[in-house]
């Protein structure tokens, strides 16, 4: 399993001198004020404890799942694929530099107000998930002669690891991309506006090793429900005897799958049971913490499991906006960045999603294992899902998956009763998935 993220591009130009700058005693320089009591607290091990940890995790997963909820799902764009982590990162460098109404904006959005040593953290997370198959890499890019303050250059990096670089041409930040998702996304932006004076810009890169391997020679072409009346065929991945964690839940009226990787992570599928609803409906009522508290032990099963490869690119001003960081686009206080007013004008995302056979080889047991009565997991129409660090149950990308085969053309359903997992789900929903997410900011008066 393959999944690749770009996150937010911060592009961000002067307003001009008519913008009225926030006012501070003149012997206190924007941006530099001292460190807090709570904040030099922070640096004890306390902060970083299994429960903090979950609780920012937790807080990273209601920000992805409210974005998601934000995002189109239609026939021209069938499935998407975000990353909450990668966002959060971005978001949470960005607050470096808010101040006022902004920085609380921003950490509301972040669902981090009442999260102390919340910077702190987050910024230890990635570490952690370095070790699980995980590479985060984050750069902030600065066009020479722009006056930045030197302390959000030494915040981002002390607490995000984003390497301060010249911003020198749309080339050189392809380049980079292409270089941190290992060649799979590439010309991630089209060109770079004179106005842009700095980017903020972070890349995830996943790739996943099954704990129980699929064997390529059992996947088989078969039919994806995509409604009532429409399908398409896929390459369908199969087991005769899969270990997973599977959980019928009646509130959420699906099924909920949690298939093991290697290295402390894994794949959660959430899809609604037959004639039970649709993603849209299951979208609101998702705990994943609260999920994962509820699966039961694993156990062998046959499994059916689509091979997917996909790719999703959006804009996401609007999702934002509508999530109410609209400010962020007009009039933000980012005086700790520069004492010349800035804004961000754009946020681009990108990414990546394969699923296939890859995977150690299974257990001897799991291979030669005869069960009397074994249960079925035939993952065959629309589904939620999310990579999660088992830690600290930080959900690492999620999205939906309404069409694993999008270059198809669907195909009428000879018999749609005998589908066992049938969504009704519509043909146009409001969910959304993503991966890559950039932001741009540019001078007032300008075009981008």
């Amino acid at each position: 399993m393959k999944l690749c993220l770009l996150l937010f591009l911060l592009c961000l130009c002067c307003l001009g001198l008519t913008q009225e700058l926030s006012t501070v005693p003149p012997d206190v320089p924007l941006g530099e004020e001292k460190e807090t009591e709570e904040e030099v607290g922070c640096a004890g091990g306390q902060a970083f404890s299994p429960e903090k940890r979950r609780a920012v995790g937790g807080a990273i997963e209601r920000l992805g799942l409210k974005l998601l909820g934000q995002l189109p799902v239609g026939p021209q764009q069938p499935n998407v694929i975000i990353s909450p982590l990668s966002l959060a990162l971005a978001l949470a460098q960005l607050t470096l530099g808010a101040r006022n109404e902004t920085e609380k904006l921003l950490l509301e959005s972040l669902h981090a107000s009442d999260l102390p040593c919340y910077h702190h953290i987050l910024g230890a997370l990635v570490p952690h998930l370095r070790n699980t198959s995980l590479e985060v890499a984050a750069r902030t890019y600065l066009r020479p002669g722009f006056d930045v303050k030197l302390s959000f250059v030494e915040d981002s990096l002390a607490r995000y690891r984003s390497s301060p670089v010249p911003l020198v041409s749309v080339e050189e930040v392809n380049q980079w991309v292409e270089n941190c998702t290992s060649g799979h996304i590439s010309n991630f932006m089209e060109s770079l506006p004179h106005s842009v004076v700095l980017m903020l810009i972070n890349a995830v890169y996943f790739k996943g090793v099954w704990q129980t391997q699929f064997d390529p020679m059992a996947t088989f072409k078969e039919t994806f429900y995509l409604s009532n009346r429409n399908s398409v065929p896929v390459d369908m991945m199969k087991s005769p005897q899969y270990p997973l964690r599977l959980l019928n839940d009646q509130q959420l009226e699906a099924q909920i799958a949690s298939f093991p990787f290697k290295g402390n992570t894994s794949f959660l599928i959430v899809m609604p049971l037959p004639g039970k609803g649709n993603l849209s409906a299951v979208l609101p009522k998702l705990n994943i913490s609260d999920l994962y508290r509820r699966l039961p032990r694993e156990k062998a099963m046959q499994v059916k499991l689509p091979k997917v490869k996909l790719q999703y690119r959006q804009e996401l001003q609007e999702a934002l906006t509508n999530m109410g960081l609209g400010s962020l686009f007009s009039g933000p206080n980012l005086s700790g960045i520069s004492n010349d007013p800035l804004q961000v004008t754009g946020v681009r995302h990108a990414s990546t999603l394969e699923l296939s056979e890859e995977g150690v080889e299974a257990s001897a047991t799991t291979a030669v294992t005869t069960m009397r009565s074994i249960s079925l997991l035939s993952v065959n129409s629309p589904f939620f899902f999310a990579l999660v660090d088992d830690a600290s149950l930080t959900p690492l990308f999620m999205g939906f998956v309404t069409n694993p085969a999008p270059d198809r053309d669907p195909m009428l359903n000879d018999d749609p009763g005998r589908n066992g997992t049938m969504s009704d789900q519509p043909e146009t929903d409001s969910v959304g998935r993503g991966g890559i997410n950039s932001v741009s900011s540019a001078a007032a008066g300008e075009e981008e």
